[in-house]
């Protein structure tokens, strides 16, 4: 009997692997299939100022402070020392950022043991890896990984030793914030419930250990007030663009369009409209609305906390991951989506985008602080501790192969909010697919 549960327990580790691997190539096939158009606009010479994704960058000071400014500033200072075509500095810079993603991912995944089955998906990388789609966000997941780190330091070394480090965060902090105030959203708020939470276990009493998180964190507060306040209007709009005229006439599109970028001229919105218009997508969808909508986010949701809270479920490798403190991973995963909240509602309907923040930003915390003293709120903890309670006492639940179908058929969003325009991955791989067949069915024919 033993002999033979043996080579059962052998056979399903053997299909377990097989099947990440037949998931992971799934994705990673269907991401160079149905994304090679977008890395062929990266790197190609012609690409209009006016996209989104390039005109987001041009945001500078020209016309006074705003918010997203910093990047763009630093991108004018260089050109005012020589005209260059600024579109391939951006590209350079997401190339750049990209790669650093890539490898902050390795280290974190080598070191935990998990297996790669998540990162080409949506959840992760599958939309906006080598894509201009993805903006600044590879840029600001960087910060917050690089940030982490700086906290870690702190906490770990002598209280005389910490001012280096504090300055470094405070410079790191200043430049994310600038370059994209959605980055406050899963880089601070859990922070600072960190830092409160290590000044309680102390033996200060929380009136203490608020003062003390609030007074180390103000000058990010200060910041992020300012680029709340500091929002832009059609003016600022106006003077940014007319700044980049030597640039536009220097290195023109091949549009030839003169009209202002829609990065831009987003600093001019009306706030009001712009919430409504997010939340709606987000819940009913923009093109053809339907409260099933509502029911189908609530799904990719609960779906990407199991997929990302269960990581250890699949291997792909030779060895099992290390042991995975799943109520830490919870707790960290809970307290990033309550943060993220306004990105998930009001402040975007961009889930290609938010979704990644919320993984990779849970993922880089757990890695950089599971062995540092210091508990979340009690509360937390025992809501993950009955919700793993519950998922380890279902045989369905906790099975791998639950896991690999989640991955596989999770209709995680192309860009916008759940088929928002019904081109999820998996939709447009299967289409892929159909064109090939009937390519070749009308070559035999």
């Amino acid at each position: 009997m033993k002999s033979s549960e043996r080579n059962s327990n052998a056979a399903l580790t053997n299909w377990e692997r097989v099947g990440s691997w037949f998931v992971f190539l799934f994705f990673l096939i269907a991401i160079c299939v149905i994304r090679s158009s977008y890395f062929t606009q990266l790197v190609s010479p012609h690409y209009g100022y006016h996209s989104w994704e390039i005109s987001e960058w041009l945001i500078n000071y020209e016309g006074g402070f705003v918010r997203r400014g910093i990047v763009g500033q630093m991108l004018y200072a260089i050109e005012q020392v020589h005209v260059y075509d600024v579109r391939i500095a951006i590209r350079l810079i997401y190339i750049l950022s990209s790669l650093i993603i890539l490898l902050i991912l390795y280290r974190v995944f080598k070191s935990e043991g998990w297996s790669p089955v998540l990162l080409p998906t949506g959840l992760c990388l599958g939309y906006t890896l080598f894509s201009l789609w993805g903006r600044k966000d590879f840029l600001m997941l960087a910060l917050a990984f690089a940030i982490f780190l700086c906290y870690r330091a702190i906490i770990t070394r002598p209280p005389g030793k910490r001012c280096g480090a504090w300055l470094l965060l405070y410079i790191l902090a200043a430049i994310q914030l600038l370059a994209h105030e959605a980055s406050f959203f899963f880089t601070y708020p859990i922070l600072m419930l960190y830092s409160y939470r290590l000044c309680c276990r102390s033996g200060m009493s929380w009136p203490r250990s608020a003062v003390k998180t609030l007074a180390s964190f103000l000058p990010v507060l200060i910041i992020m007030t300012a680029v709340c306040l500091f929002k832009g209007d059609k003016g600022v709009a106006q003077a940014i663009w007319a700044s980049w005229g030597e640039v536009f006439d220097a290195y023109p599109d091949a549009s030839g369009s003169t009209l202002m970028g829609s990065g831009v001229q987003a600093l001019g919105w009306n706030a009001v409209n712009t919430f409504k218009y997010h939340f709606h997508s987000a819940y009913l969808g923009c093109g053809s609305p339907s409260p099933l909508q509502a029911i189908l986010a609530l799904f990719v949701i609960l779906s990407a906390y199991f997929l990302l809270t269960r990581i250890d479920c699949v291997s792909m490798g030779k060895s099992r991951p290390k042991c995975l403190n799943r109520t830490l991973l919870s707790d960290v995963a809970l307290v990033q989506f309550i943060a993220l909240l306004p990105m998930f509602t009001v402040l975007s309907c961009d889930w290609g985008r938010t979704l990644p923040y919320w993984v990779l930003s849970s993922l880089f915390f757990y890695h950089v602080f599971k062995h540092e003293a210091g508990t979340f709120p009690p509360v937390l903890t025992k809501a993950s501790r009955a919700i793993h309670g519950f998922i380890d006492g279902s045989r369905l639940l906790r099975s791998p192969a639950t896991y690999l179908l989640l991955a596989l058929l999770t209709p995680v969003p192309n860009y916008y909010a759940p088929l928002d325009h019904a081109n999820t991955i998996q939709q447009a791989f299967f289409a892929e697919i159909l064109d090939f067949i009937n390519h070749i069915t009308t070559l035999l024919a």
